[in-house]
């Protein structure tokens, strides 16, 4: 049986430390070490944790960091301070079942995954039940390598994975966020990347922690009182810096991939390269996407979303791709410049595409 270590990150947590700790303790297949990586805690959660280390049925191991790294770079380094062979990413203010470990540790031993996710119960601050993470539910129990859409990653409580996926950390610097051209990938965005291009992942659905939401880090955002003309506009140019950072992020884990494909007697080689293949003509498509938009003339707009469609880009049933409602939305938004009598529906069912 393989040892599996815990990976929690820690920041004035201590009003619900405690409930989490308890359930670490409870699991029916006990961790060989608890690693926490306290980033400048001011209230009692380094006494909680001291408290806590006294009885454990593991060792608790705290780092405190000498300076503020943010959440991204304190799940990473928590993660590098791991012993085990399997990892399992631990926030401070959720409650798990206690068979989390057992399952997800058993499922990546049986199947030889480098990763297994698994569904949650989404509760508010008292541990009152709001909704599951069914919705983010992988596509298969069983997903072999590059087969899950690259836009996609599960919530790193529910990460659990295989210590091979550690090799790649010092690259982890030239990363950046999918959605923050300005910061690193999150420690649940890189991982799940890395996995996805180098091995397999699983899916676990069963609801094996409660995924704790403060009401007080609730943001709603509406466009219900916006004109329809301010609709149309914020209907077609929303997307654009998005997709600008898309193009970006995709272009540098295809540089990451390039880079581990040099590696010398990289047994990676081959999938680094098909994976970096597959990221570089994604972003393209999504920089060929941004120039369809900016197009000055519907000619101009027209062609362009014909090469798109003649190079597969709009293909169905491959990840890789964007399929047929992002075409509906890129020759109705895009082409024609018609979101301003697209019902909102249609418009809200489209912005994700």
């Amino acid at each position: 049986m393989k040892s599996v270590s815990v990976a929690m990150a820690t920041y004035n947590g201590a009003l619900y430390l405690r409930g989490q700790l308890e359930s670490i303790a409870s699991q029916l297949r006990l961790p060989a070490e608890l690693i926490v990586t306290d980033d400048g805690s001011t209230d009692d959660t380094l006494l909680i944790l001291a408290e806590f280390s006294r009885t454990a049925p593991f060792p608790v191991r705290v780092h405190e960091n000498a300076q503020r790294l943010g959440y991204r770079a304190n799940f990473m380094r928590a993660a590098s301070l791991c012993g085990s062979d399997i990892i399992a990413f631990c926030d401070q203010d959720d409650v798990w079942s206690t068979d989390k470990l057992q399952r997800c540790a058993g499922a990546l031993e049986s199947t030889g995954a480098l990763m297994v996710c698994h569904n949650a119960t989404v509760t508010d601050s008292d541990l009152n039940p709001i909704d599951t993470l069914a919705r983010d539910a992988l596509p298969r129990p069983y997903n072999p390598p590059l087969s899950i859409d690259p836009m996609r990653h599960s919530l790193g409580f529910t990460l659990v994975f295989d210590r091979r996926l550690l090799q790649f950390s010092a690259l982890w610097d030239r990363s950046i966020d999918l959605n923050d051209e300005y910061n690193r990938e999150g420690h649940d965005q890189w991982f799940f990347f890395l996995a996805n291009v180098f091995g397999a992942l699983v899916y676990v659905d069963a609801t094996l922690a409660q995924y704790r939401r403060h009401a007080s880090t609730a943001t709603l955002t509406s466009w219900a009182g916006a004109s329809q003309a301010s609709q149309a506009i914020h209907f077609l140019f929303e997307c654009l810096p998005r997709w600008e950072n898309h193009a970006l992020a995709f272009e540098r884990r295809a540089a990451i991939l390039d880079e581990i494909a040099k590696w010398p007697s990289s047994p990676h080689e081959g999938a680094a390269r098909t994976g970096a293949e597959k990221y570089r003509a994604l972003a393209r498509l999504y920089r060929e996407r941004v120039e369809l938009y900016n197009g000055a003339t519907i000619v101009r707009r027209f062609r362009q979303f014909m090469r798109i469609f003649a190079s597969g880009g709009y293909r169905t049933g491959d990840v890789w791709a964007k399929g047929r409602k992002s075409a509906l939305k890129d020759l109705l938004a895009g082409v024609l410049r018609l979101s301003h009598i697209m019902p909102s529906a249609t418009r809200t069912r489209l912005r994700g595409y």
